[in-house]
């Protein structure tokens, strides 16, 4: 039972890291890294609530990654950063005119691309893989809870810092 349990988390690691490698292929023929593409799309699809602070947190990348890409971003006239109306200590993120276009073009690559993927899978594998996505999320959630709760901390070693 453990090597089967073993061969079913490497066969998913490929898939997952084969999904990664067709988003950086389509991110590429647009100019683009995955990195970058994926931080257009959460500016894309929460416009209202969009800052820094909110593209880290929810793809959980690095605060100085966001920042240059989005720095990147502004210099070419696809965003600009407005003060919060809610939080003076926090910038909106904002496409422009230019922007809006460009991110258009390529939001619409990517839905054409997912949804031929899924148009193309019967409707009981489109169900399944998302419920097995949800359970495994579901366990992993619940296993790091319980990794938090019995794991020691680590220790900073000066080598560390």
């Amino acid at each position: 039972m453990q090597e089967d349990i073993k061969k079913a988390i490497k066969s998913y690691y490929e898939m997952y890291f084969e999904v990664g490698y067709v988003y950086e292929e389509l991110a590429k023929i647009h100019g683009l890294t995955s990195t970058s593409l994926f931080i257009l799309q959460i500016i894309y699809d929460y416009p209202e609530e969009c800052t820094q602070h909110f593209i880290c947190e929810k793809i959980l990348y690095p605060k100085q990654t966001v920042n240059t890409i989005l720095d990147s971003f502004e210099r070419k006239g696809y965003i600009q950063k407005e003060v919060s109306k809610l939080d003076k200590r926090n910038k909106n993120i904002l496409f422009t005119e230019a922007g809006k276009k460009y991110a258009d073009h390529i939001m619409s690559d990517i839905f054409q691309l997912e949804e031929n993927a899924f148009t193309s899978m019967s409707a009981e594998d489109r169900e399944a893989m998302v419920r097995g996505e949800q359970a495994f999320l579901v366990q992993l959630k619940r296993i790091m809870q319980t990794f938090k709760k019995t794991s020691p901390s680590p220790s900073v070693k000066n080598s560390d810092r």
